[in-house]
C-alpha cells in the first residue's frame, strides 16, 4: 500500500512539473513573434491555396477592405468570399505570392496590429504592391485574424525601386573602373559625403572630385566589384540604407550609405568604405597600426 501511494506522489510530482514547465516555456514565448509567425501562415497559406488552414487563421465574422481611392467605394469581403476566391484563384494561378517587408507590430493585452508592406507576384510578374494592416484578436487557441485591410498600387513598387538602385550602385562602381567621372559624381547627391579606408579620408562630392582627378585621368580610377548588397526602404520608399562587399585590390571591403529620391532619381547621399579583418588576424592588425589592444 505504501509503495503504491509513493508511486502515486511521484506521478503527480511529475505531471505537476510538466504543467509547470510547459506554462514557463509558453510565458516565454514572445506575443510579436507569436502574431507575426500567423500573419506569414496566412501568407503561405493564402500562396499555397490551403483553405482550411485559412479558415482556422480568420475570426468567423472577419472582414477583408481594400481602401480605395477617393473616388471610388472600398471593396469589402467576408471570410467566406474572401477563402472561395482563393479557392478559384489558386486553382487556376497557383504561382501567386505576396511579398511582405517593413513589419511592424504593437500588442495590448489581446489586441495586435500588424502593419507590413507588401509585392503581389503572379509568377515572376509584379501584379502590384501596397502596405497591409492585421488587426487579431488573442483566443484560448492562438491569435486569430478578426479584419485586414490593404491598398493597392501599380506603382511606385518595391520591386522596382530595389531594382533601380541596385542599377544605380553597380553603374556607380562600374563608373571608377571605367574611370567615368560625369556618372559617378553625378550620382552623388550635391551635398554628399564619401568616407573612404583612411582615417582622413571624409569627402564632401566636390572636395573627393578634386582629390580624385588625378585617378579618373588614367583608364581606370578603381575598380570595386560588388559581391553581395543588401537594401533596406523607409516607409515612404523615398530614403534607402543598405550594405554591401567589395571585392578589391584590398581584399574584401564592405560599403555602406544612404540614397534618398527627388524628381531627378536615387542620389547617394553618403557612402562609407571599409577594409574587413578576420577575427583570426586583429592582433597582428593591432600591432601593425599600434593601436593599444584590449584591457585584460
Amino acid at each position: 500500500m505504501m509503495v503504491r501511494n509513493i508511486f502515486c506522489l511521484r506521478l503527480c510530482f511529475l505531471l505537476g512539473a510538466c504543467m509547470f514547465i510547459n506554462q514557463n516555456i509558453r510565458s516565454q514565448i514572445n506575443p510579436e513573434d507569436e502574431v507575426a509567425a500567423t500573419v506569414k501562415l496566412f501568407f503561405k497559406s493564402m500562396q499555397k491555396g490551403d483553405v482550411i488552414q485559412l479558415d482556422s487563421l480568420l475570426s468567423e465574422n472577419c472582414l477583408l477592405t481594400t481602401v480605395a481611392d477617393v473616388n471610388r467605394t472600398n471593396e469589402i469581403i467576408d471570410k467566406d468570399q474572401f477563402i472561395n476566391s482563393v479557392k478559384v484563384f489558386s486553382a487556376n494561378k497557383p504561382e501567386m505570392e505576396e511579398r511582405i517587408y517593413n513589419m511592424n507590430i504593437r500588442i495590448d493585452e489581446n489586441l495586435a496590429t500588424l502593419t507590413t508592406d507588401y509585392s503581389f507576384f503572379i509568377g515572376e510578374y509584379l501584379s502590384h504592391c501596397g502596405m497591409d494592416v492585421f488587426v487579431l484578436s488573442k483566443k484560448t487557441n492562438g491569435w486569430k485574424i478578426i479584419s485586414v485591410y490593404d491598398t493597392r498600387k501599380k506603382e511606385p513598387c518595391k520591386q522596382d525601386a530595389e531594382k533601380e538602385v541596385n542599377q544605380l550602385m553597380d553603374n556607380w562602381h562600374l563608373a571608377a573602373a571605367r574611370a567615368d567621372e560625369d556618372t559617378f559624381f553625378g550620382s552623388m547627391a550635391t551635398n554628399g559625403i564619401y568616407i573612404g579606408t583612411d582615417a582622413t579620408e571624409r569627402w564632401t562630392r566636390d572636395e573627393m572630385k578634386k582629390w580624385s582627378k588625378k585617378y579618373f585621368d588614367r583608364e581606370s580610377a578603381w575598380d570595386f566589384k560588388p559581391i553581395e548588397r543588401k537594401v533596406y526602404f523607409s516607409s515612404d520608399q523615398k530614403t534607402v540604407w543598405f550594405n554591401e562587399t567589395l571585392n578589391t585590390w584590398m581584399g574584401i571591403c564592405r560599403g555602406s550609405g544612404t540614397l534618398t529620391k527627388d524628381s531627378s532619381g536615387w542620389k547617394i547621399h553618403q557612402y562609407h568604405l571599409s577594409v574587413t579583418i578576420d577575427n583570426d588576424l586583429i592582433d597582428g592588425f593591432i600591432k601593425l597600426v599600434g593601436a593599444p589592444g584590449r584591457k585584460k
